[in-house]
């Protein structure tokens, strides 16, 4: 014997029922017979009878509302990037960001990373809800520098960039110039280059002036000349025969035998005097 099932309307179809129903209803009361007529009056009571039998159905009948949903974009399903256009290329993308441990936190940041066109990120923005990231803020202690004329090697290797033949290339220094008097002095140092020197200055500066013992500029020797830090042989010899031909040298004259070393002249003025 053949399973029965029972008989299912829809709400629709329900609401058709119904509304033959309420013409059958109407129908045998319009009907005139010969011995009998209905009356305008009747007819309007009839009517009023199917209205109020409609209005309800009427408004069950209205559009349902559609629910609008959005999503995370990081939990995409290739299913869903589909149903929402979004085109496989895209989506690879958006896994391949999203197997190297990393998230969009952004409608700006999902089109960098899948290349999705302008117009279909006009649809989507509506579409995608953003996790909100609060991040804690920590009020930062502004770094204590140390003294670069202090510093040991070990402080020094901290430094990215900066090793052991380094920090001793920069101590040895130190000492030749008896101590940093200025932290541009750094980049003198061979094999430093800026960026590693940048590192530097951001956690050393000078806090402790050098002890220098300047030399009389009319009373050194050759050799006291030629040992200090940025003169050399032919440096020293020039100032040794400019005071023996003049009878002395200053230090204005100083600025005209090096008129074009002005930075080489500013460091000799640390030991001259």
């Amino acid at each position: 014997m053949p399973e029965k099932f029972p008989i299912v309307l829809s709400k629709s179809q329900r609401g058709a029922l119904l509304l033959l129903l309420s013409f059958l209803f109407l129908i045998p009361a319009l009907r005139l017979s010969d011995a009998e007529r209905i009356t305008e009056g009747q007819i309007q009571d009839r009517y009023a009878d199917f209205q109020r039998l409609w209005k309800p159905l009427e408004s069950n009948q209205k559009e349902p509302r559609v629910q609008s949903f959005t999503y995370n974009p990081n939990y995409l399903t290739d299913y869903r990037a589909y149903r929402l256009g979004i085109p496989t290329q895209a989506y690879d993308r958006l896994m391949e960001h999203r197997a190297q441990g990393r998230f969009v936190n952004s409608i700006e940041e999902f089109q960098q990373v899948t290349a999705v066109s302008d117009s279909l990120l006009k649809v989507l923005e509506s579409q995608f809800r953003f996790p909100n990231f609060y991040k804690t803020t920590v009020k930062k202690r502004p770094l204590q520098k140390q003294d670069l004329n202090t510093a040991t090697a070990a402080s020094l290797e901290k430094i990215n960039g900066i090793g052991p033949v380094l920090s001793q290339r920069i101590l040895k220094y130190r000492k030749r110039l008896s101590g940093f008097s200025t932290i541009d002095q750094c980049y003198e140092v061979y094999g430093l280059d800026s960026l590693v020197v940048a590192r530097l200055l951001q956690r050393f500066e000078i806090q402790t002036p050098p002890s220098i013992q300047k030399l009389d500029l009319n009373k050194a020797t050759l050799k006291e000349l030629r040992d200090l830090p940025y003169l050399d042989e032919e440096d020293a010899r020039k100032i040794v025969s400019y005071r023996t031909q003049n009878n002395g040298i200053t230090l204005s004259i100083l600025s005209e035998l090096f008129v074009n070393y002005p930075n080489k002249l500013e460091r000799i003025k640390l030991y001259l005097h």
